[in-house]
């Protein structure tokens, strides 16, 4: 597990610099109460959770876009990636596909 913090730039970006690729990665923006978001391997880049909400997993193709080799990219969603607002990402490796 890995904490990574980074700044929303509004519009894509590639948070890259972890040791693993991750199979879950957690979500808060430190600016906002915005929701916490997580999104897995298992579920898919498009599905995402909000660990401080009930309620079923939802679509979100602009939020979190793609698991990486050292991290993870984001598309333009606001509670993603807002232009000049302070995140922090949680990144976890599955140890059953670790190597």
């Amino acid at each position: 597990m890995e904490a990574k913090k980074y700044t929303g730039n509004g519009s894509t970006q590639t948070i890259a610099g972890l040791n693993h690729q991750p199979d879950l990665v957690w979500i808060k923006n430190r600016a906002t109460n915005d929701s916490h978001k997580l999104t897995d391997s298992v579920r898919g880049v498009t599905k995402e959770l909000e660990a401080n909400a009930k309620g079923p997993e939802v679509a979100n193709a602009d939020g979190f876009t793609a698991f990486n080799s050292d991290g993870f990219t984001l598309g333009d969603d606001n509670e993603y990636n807002t232009n000049s607002e302070a995140y922090i990402a949680w990144a976890w490796k599955n140890s059953a596909t670790a190597g």
